[in-house]
């Protein structure tokens, strides 16, 4: 889980709820304020360099949706808490593979750890064969992230392995001082305002291990 920094809510957005005393989700979600919603959401896109909130997966306009960390079911006055609201791919897969805000809908506990978490990237570790794993082995809340999450589905571990496989064999191709320029690259925004997919897993693998 990538630590995303929030930089403020767009200022149209800002208007737009304080100028309408009984605004609610709902009603934010009217016709009328479309233009404003679809603001709101590129605004979160652009601000997490189009991951996901949750499993760092490219997210474009039609694949993601603004999801609340704490739910408008249970949270109705942070439905519209800029500080509450996310961009989270639609957690494609098949039915027993789905993730992210599509996984956890309605769910919340307290120690549910959240992007904007300033320890939330270390709390987790990577594994060769795409697994997600907590640091610590007796940190239960981020036991329980994982799986209210699905972060470990079969299509998220797939596709971090096939990202830890293409850096073993860069790896062994290139030099070391070629290899680290390589990974430093890869880690910086793109002039478009992109991170790399699966962020974390690509940082983690730079970290020294004890015996390598």
């Amino acid at each position: 889980m990538k630590c995303i920094i929030k930089n403020g809510p767009p200022e149209k957005f800002v208007q737009c709820v304080q100028s309408n005393p009984k605004m609610d989700w709902n009603l934010f979600c009217r016709t009328e304020y479309a233009p404003i919603k679809m603001l709101l959401a590129n605004h979160l896109r652009a601000e997490q360099g189009y991951l996901c909130c949750y499993c760092e997966e490219e997210i474009v306009k039609g694949i993601s949706h603004i999801e609340h960390f704490r739910p408008k079911s249970l949270y109705p006055r942070d439905s519209l808490n800029y500080y509450n609201l996310f961009a989270s791919c639609n957690g494609c897969g098949k039915k027993d593979d789905v993730s992210c805000g599509v996984k956890k809908r309605d769910l919340y506990f307290r120690e549910l750890i959240k992007p904007t978490d300033s320890n939330c990237e270390a709390r987790f570790i990577y594994t060769a064969d795409g697994q997600i794993l907590p640091t610590d082995e007796t940190d239960d809340a981020a036991w329980q992230t994982i799986a209210v999450l699905g972060l470990n589905g079969p299509k998220l571990r797939r596709r971090r392995e096939m990202v830890y496989q293409e850096l073993e064999n860069l790896r062994s191709l290139l030099s070391p001082d070629d290899f680290t320029a390589y990974i430093q690259l890869r880690l910086e925004k793109s002039p478009q305002g992109r991170f790399c997919e699966f962020w974390t897993t690509v940082q983690y693998f730079t970290i020294p291990r004890e015996g390598s």
